[in-house]
């Protein structure tokens, strides 16, 4: 009776939005056109060029994340080849996945209106600026948004249903499990879910009784033993992506002093690019009343992930640095339940407004020329994905008539965009911070040897000028697009390198 209710509120709530049929859709499509020119004209953002590495280097897990995100690239590149193609169809087939389970949870939350219902849902998360852009890069938050959408549904679905009269299906539960191990094998902050179901099913009086049964601890056991790839990895290398994570990403005195800096800037682009003008129903969404039902317990797992997502990552940014797209699966899954309220037709419109218009600039700034460059500034970040074919060709001249033993930059992201332009998995990466390229370095080969070194206008020297005996600039490129200037790379050549000691690498 209790979800009967709440259904039909749900059924007369939404209307208030206005929205028609037809709006949405065109919204959509446009969108997804989007999206889809962004996706196969864009060229790699350095770290998408780096997860494409990792493909092409199977392990275990990896020195940020796990494995799984990688293993997939491995294998789109494997069948389509090494191309934008290649590399972005993973986030279009995750994106088409996720869309399905959109229309799963329409049916569930109003079956009667599961068309409308999905149309809105899809349209506020598609308008979401940080939503749509991870949806379409290779980062690893394109799988976690797939997997964490499908692991919730199956996990929504079966203490709903024991919740409201105990008829859960065990299928639900453990498929459920899995979905949650595949996310935790794609990305850390996959545990925020995990904890959020352990809590629900602990303090919620109508699933305590699960607490008795065998069946809700195998499905935790699936979910623990699928993490065994990371474990095994981390185990071999003294632990260090979790001391990568906890301790070394933001320096060993990260904890003495509060940085306001970086804690407001979270903040304030954590409100922007999620969607300033979802702010009122997120805050009602928690003052909801919830009913113990599918749409009740996926409320209050949308709100426990939300809450210790969200609180951890600012904790760590009222001391470092901290990127607001971490929390995004806090937001994704509130999103989802937004239908249960009653949204302002001016709010909605001006989420989507919002949303297309940053999402347009975004797409436009990455794929045709740097916005600051049309208003006489320069953007050196968006500059880096721009002109890498030619980048390619000057590198490749320059080795010819050096002859180095080996070609480095000094940022792993230039490192690995080089690779991709390239095509070639030998190129080395001479930094401060740890990465991969500690793993994947011919040691023996480049020792006592010659380096043909990149340097772009974020790069540091310092480290590589440590690494070898003489560091002699050579030439340099600028890359330009209509006319434009947009960074400037120069080319370094180094003798006698001396490869730095690293506890990554393992016999």
């Amino acid at each position: 009776m209790a979800e009967q209710e709440q259904r039909q509120s749900v059924a007369s709530k939404l209307p208030s939005a206005g929205l028609s049929k037809r709006f949405m859709i065109a919204v959509l499509v446009f969108l997804a056109a989007l999206k889809l020119v962004a996706s196969f004209t864009m060229l790699p953002l350095g770290d998408e060029a780096y997860y494409w590495l990792w493909g092409q280097n199977i392990a275990l897990s990896y020195f940020d994340h796990p494995g799984l995100a990688s293993w997939l690239l491995g294998a789109t590149d494997a069948i389509f080849g090494t191309s934008l193609f290649g590399l972005r169809i993973a986030s279009v087939l995750t994106g088409v996945g996720s869309v399905w389970f959109l229309w799963l949870y329409a049916g569930r939350i109003l079956p009667a209106q599961r068309q409308k219902v999905f149309l809105f849902i899809t349209l506020m998360v598609a308008t979401s600026p940080t939503l749509f852009v991870w949806s379409t890069l290779v980062y690893h938050d394109h799988l976690l948004i797939f997997l964490s959408l499908a692991a919730m549904f199956f996990f929504t679905s079966y203490l709903g249903d024991e919740a409201k009269d105990r008829t859960g299906r065990l299928n639900q539960l453990y498929v459920g499990a899995v979905f949650l191990g595949l996310a935790g094998l794609t990305k850390y902050s996959a545990v925020f879910m995990g904890l959020a179901i352990a809590i629900l099913v602990i303090a919620h009086p109508k699933l305590r009784h699960l607490l008795l049964r065998v069946h809700i601890y195998l499905a935790g056991f699936i979910t623990a033993v699928m993490q065994t790839p990371t474990l095994i990895w981390n185990f071999n290398r003294d632990f260090a992506s979790f001391g990568f994570h906890f301790k070394d990403r933001y320096g060993s005195q990260w904890l003495l002093e509060f940085n306001p800096d970086s804690f407001f800037n979270f903040v304030l682009v954590t409100l922007l690019l999620f969607g300033p003008f979802l702010i009122p129903p997120f805050i009602r969404l928690f003052r909801a009343k919830t009913s113990p039902d599918f749409l009740g317990i996926g409320i209050w797992i949308a709100r426990l992930v939300t809450v210790m997502s969200t609180s951890t990552f600012m904790f760590i940014a009222f001391f470092s640095f901290t990127l607001w797209y971490w929390s995004d699966l806090s937001y994704l899954l509130m999103l989802v339940m937004l239908p249960v309220l009653a949204m302002r037709k001016w709010l909605a419109l001006a989420h989507i407004w919002f949303g297309i218009l940053v999402i347009t600039l975004v797409c436009f700034n990455y794929t045709v020329v740097p916005i600051a460059s049309l208003l006489g500034q320069r953007d050196i970040e968006a500059g880096t994905v721009y002109g890498w074919d030619e980048i390619a060709n000057f590198v490749a001249e320059a080795e010819k008539v050096q002859q180095p033993t080996f070609i480095a930059a000094t940022r792993f992201q230039s490192a690995s965009q080089l690779s991709f332009a390239m095509q070639r998995t030998n190129i080395s990466a001479i930094e401060v911070r740890p990465s991969q390229f500690d793993i994947w370095e011919d040691r023996d080969t480049n020792a006592g040897g010659t380096g043909l070194i990149l340097q772009d206008e974020f790069g540091d020297l310092g480290e590589t000028k440590r690494r070898f005996e003489s560091v002699e600039k050579i030439d340099e490129f600028t890359v330009q697009r209509f006319g434009y200037p947009l960074l400037k790379y120069e080319l370094y050549l180094g003798t006698n390198y001396k490869p730095r000691a690293t506890n990554l690498v393992t016999d």
